[in-house]
């Protein structure tokens, strides 16, 4: 059977892959004319709509920088062309690393995505690549069907609640808490891997550095893009740390 990375490398991949990203960029444009026509029924000023467009090209670039970052890390082993897609339309690093990893180790490779490429058939890349973004379909697919429902609770409960700090407020802060535990927790405390105790600890500590200076120099966008850069710095001490311990 033909090699799995010749498979992921190969032009038919390119193809595959390059189509749907293909038809976002193109539904994006549509998007832009769209509302460049609804903002001459308006009336609005067009430096006014060009300034906003330009502040938003610029303000999106940092917040990709670690897309671009993460398509590069899942190259080595699940190609050029499937980490490109899965995170040029919908999917997270996290998501489609634990996507991945379970499939490899379903098939018996107990070091998941960092298995040697020699124990990876083109049957357990390509069962990777349909959970990938099989799975990924249930996202639209629950918005289409329940999210006006779930639209409609929710306002429920915040109008039940009261005011701004009742229960749902609550429960969404110990949801967003949960989430990063059950991402953050195992690698923290993890003492076998210490690579992934010094990158959390690097990554939580920027955050916390770069709030700080931005309440002190009073530049906003240094909280707004905490996160993003948080992560650089993150992976940055990642592979500093690695290197000195290797």
């Amino acid at each position: 059977m033909q090699n799995y990375q010749e498979m992921a490398n190969s032009n038919m991949m390119f193809l595959i892959c390059g189509i749907p990203i293909i038809l976002v960029l193109v539904q994006s444009f549509l998007f832009i004319r769209v509302g460049l026509k609804r903002t001459k029924e308006l009336g609005m000023d067009r430096g006014t709509v060009n300034k906003a467009m330009t502040n938003s090209a610029v303000f999106s670039i940092l917040p990709s920088l670690p897309i671009v970052i993460s398509v590069a890390a899942l190259m080595p082993t699940l190609g050029k062309y499937l980490p490109w897609l899965r995170l040029s339309v919908i999917g997270s690093v996290a998501y489609e690393t634990a996507c991945a990893e379970i499939t490899f180790v379903t098939f018996g490779l107990v070091d998941g995505i960092g298995s040697s490429p020699e124990n990876v058939t083109g049957a357990i890349f390509t069962s990777a690549m349909w959970v990938m973004c099989a799975i990924s379909v249930v996202w639209p697919l629950l918005n289409v069907v329940a999210l006006k429902i779930y639209d409609k609770t929710m306002k429920s409960a915040q109008h039940k609640s009261g005011n701004q700090n009742g229960f749902m407020k609550v429960a969404a802060g110990a949801m967003f808490i949960g989430l990063i535990s059950i991402m953050f927790v195992p690698r923290a405390v993890n003492v076998k891997d210490p690579v992934g105790i010094v990158t959390c600890m690097s990554a939580g500590l920027a955050v916390l550095f770069l709030d700080w200076l931005a309440k002190k120099s009073k530049i906003k966008i240094l909280s707004d893009f905490s996160f993003p850069l948080a992560m650089i710095l993150g992976m940055a001490a990642a592979i500093i740390s690695s290197s000195m311990m290797s």
